[in-house]
């Protein structure tokens, strides 16, 4: 039975065991295109449906979302990202330290996996994504925050690893740099969504300045 449960006064949050279970399950609703949702969200292992209540009656929409199913299949559904790196980040010589492996040999396990992103968060286009080679698994964030992260940064934390759209403060692990534009706020240019794989290509710093500022690139 799905773990169904409110969210505030218009919206419901579903729990799964399993981060595809909530893709299958959040792909489900919005095939339905039910009266009154106007959107459906979608974090590790969890999905939230919010709802105009004046639209539905959230009593009768709660007995609909119970009603639904995830969508047969493995989940793997997602577009395949490329993404070049310049792995040239100020915390690359650490972590290889910390991990006891070469600076190669991190950008070689970063770089040789596609990750899945599981949700987007904490800046407008951030993607969470794992998981991470488990030579690389476990590295905390700092202690102390840096006060600006470069736009474009591609860090690890933990088991996962994510890029940051835009200059901001930041706590993860900088490994290199994408020229690839990520986000435009300015355009609502969002490309980089959940169930999305992302590869990182490395490149080098002359590759790195022909392409900045260009759009992502879309492998499948």
């Amino acid at each position: 039975m799905i773990d169904l449960r409110p969210l505030g006064d218009r919206a419901f949050v579903a729990r799964f065991a399993f981060e595809t279970e909530a893709r299958r399950w959040a792909d489900a609703v919005r095939s339905r295109a039910i009266p009154g949702v106007v959107d459906v969200a979608v974090a590790y292992a969890s999905a939230a449906v919010f709802a105009d209540p004046d639209s539905v009656d959230l009593g009768v929409l709660e007995k609909t979302l119970r009603s639904v199913e995830p969508i047969e299949g493995d989940g793997s559904i997602g577009r395949l990202i490329c993404l070049p790196v310049l792995y040239e980040g100020e915390d690359l010589a650490e972590v290889a330290g910390l991990v006891n492996l070469t600076e190669a040999e991190v950008i070689q396990g970063h770089s040789s996996r596609d990750y899945e992103v599981f949700a987007l968060g904490f800046l407008p286009g951030f993607p969470y994504a794992g998981y991470l080679d488990e030579r690389l698994s476990g590295i905390p964030r700092l202690v102390s925050p840096r006060v600006r992260v470069p736009a474009g940064s591609v860090a690890i934390a933990g088991r996962q690893t994510g890029i940051y759209p835009g200059e901001s403060p930041g706590g993860w692990r900088l490994l290199g740099r994408t020229p690839s534009r990520v986000v435009d706020l300015n355009r609502a240019y969002f490309p980089i969504r959940p169930g999305d794989r992302l590869r990182f290509e490395p490149i080098g710093p002359d590759e790195f300045r022909a392409r900045l500022g260009e759009p992502i690139g879309l492998v499948e």
